[in-house]
């Protein structure tokens, strides 16, 4: 099958293998339980920069939105002070995965329930772009809007349309190295 072509692996679930030349973007949204500037998201925030380090020093990270003028128009999209996101792109599905799963990042997944509201839609989208290009946030919420409206296609998916097996979904998160 041509590199990039949906395949169907279960009844009623495409992936989206990882075309030639291109890496994966990604988008994720959650909303904040109080404003980030109180108590309740101290730890939270306290943490930010290191796990967002963590994430640039893993193997296979990319790029991630960090440019204060692109920050402010993603905040006037979302217009909502206690909705916070995070734009990055990765090289395979795997080093993203395993930067979710295998480091500090994954403590801070197990505890969002203390520093987020429950997500009542998709918050997550990804896709396929070509290496040596960066989303910009409209692009990104307008791929979310479409995986919400439509469901996963190429223009936007989930985890779970994701070829190969991927141990946070069927044996629970791969454990931390000690």
């Amino acid at each position: 099958m041509p590199d990039g072509q949906p395949q169907t692996t279960q009844p009623h679930r495409q992936t989206f293998p990882q075309p030639a030349g291109h890496h994966l973007a990604q988008v994720n949204l959650a909303r904040a339980v109080d404003d980030l500037d109180q108590p309740a998201m101290a730890e939270f925030m306290a943490a930010l920069n290191k796990v967002n380090g963590i994430a640039e020093r893993s193997p296979g990270f990319v790029w991630r939105q960090d440019d204060p003028v692109a920050d402010a128009r993603a905040k006037d999209i979302l217009a909502d002070p206690r909705e916070t996101y995070t734009l990055s792109v990765w090289e395979t599905a795997d080093a993203l995965e395993f930067f979710a799963w295998n480091t500090v990042h994954r403590r801070f997944m197990n505890n969002r329930h203390k520093w987020f509201v429950a997500p009542e839609r998709a918050f997550l989208a990804l896709w396929w772009i070509p290496a040596g290009t960066t989303p910009d946030f409209a692009e990104a919420m307008e791929r979310l809007e479409h995986l919400r409206a439509n469901g996963p296609s190429e223009h936007a998916f989930g985890w779970k349309n994701l070829a190969g097996t991927r141990a946070w979904r069927s044996e629970g998160a791969p454990p931390i190295p000690a």
